[in-house]
């Protein structure tokens, strides 16, 4: 499963034909934490496709790997490597109103946070923002020491 939000999504093009998941992992593994690494497979048949995404753990080190691997060679074939990009979304159709249509939500006068009355005059409130997902923490051990 792809994360939702942006850190280092790499899509990676023209991989030989029996490349694994594991050797694109490998080959990605020196710029940086490589959180998974998946070739692309046709849903009908289950065969690989030669293509896949690597998800590196910084940004920093997805533009390096780019850099770095855009164009070289693994096994004959020079590979096209790019940052991911999020699919734009396609525009849903306007709903029809199936019932009684409910009133923009109003805050009280008193409750704006600048004192001007511009949100709650024109009908509408700021949103709440939306919470941000925890980051992703490595935990670090000492390595036990042997006697002697």
């Amino acid at each position: 499963m792809r994360s939702q939000h942006f850190r280092g999504n790499v899509f990676v093009a023209n991989l030989p034909p029996e490349f694994s998941d594991d050797q694109l992992a490998e080959a990605f593994d020196s710029f940086g934490i490589v959180l998974s690494a998946s070739v692309a497979r046709d849903p009908a048949n289950g065969k690989r496709l030669r293509y896949g995404f690597v998800d590196i753990a910084t940004e920093r080190a997805a533009k390096l790997a780019v850099e770095s691997m855009n164009g070289a060679a693994i096994e004959g074939y020079n590979l096209d490597v790019r940052i991911s990009e999020k699919p734009l979304a396609a525009k849903k159709p306007p709903r029809l109103a199936a019932g009684p249509q409910r009133s923009p939500h109003r805050m009280p006068a008193g409750a704006n946070s600048d004192g001007d009355g511009d949100e709650v005059a024109n009908g509408f409130s700021p949103r709440p923002q939306p919470r941000r997902q925890p980051s992703f923490q490595v935990e670090r051990r000492p390595l036990p020491r042997r006697p002697g």
